[in-house]
């Protein structure tokens, strides 16, 4: 069954070669497992509390065991600290239909 990721995040402007290497070396990894990114929003404002973040990427995975594979795989641990630098706001959610 197919698997919604929801990522929150704004990017911290002054790394923006971690920024270039952890999207590099990201990319490869949703390929392995088949993951694909479906839409990027700019969040513009809200409605109600603070802004979570400046953009809202949805991305498809094939199944759970993707999702996982991807985030505990060694490639993606070893990236943690360009994430890190990367972004000032970093969420990663699973979204239920």
């Amino acid at each position: 069954m197919t698997v919604t990721v929801l990522a929150l995040v704004t990017i911290n402007e002054a790394a923006t070669m971690e920024l270039a290497a952890y999207l590099a070396a990201t990319q490869p990894l949703l390929d392995s497992v088949g993951a694909r990114i479906v839409r990027r929003f700019a969040v513009q404002e809200a409605v109600v509390g603070d802004r979570p973040a400046q953009t809202m990427i949805i991305v498809e995975y094939p199944d759970r065991n993707a999702v996982d594979r991807v985030f505990n795989s060694a490639e993606y641990r070893a990236i943690i600290p360009l994430r890190d630098r990367a972004f000032s706001t970093y969420q990663v959610s699973i979204a239920a239909e």
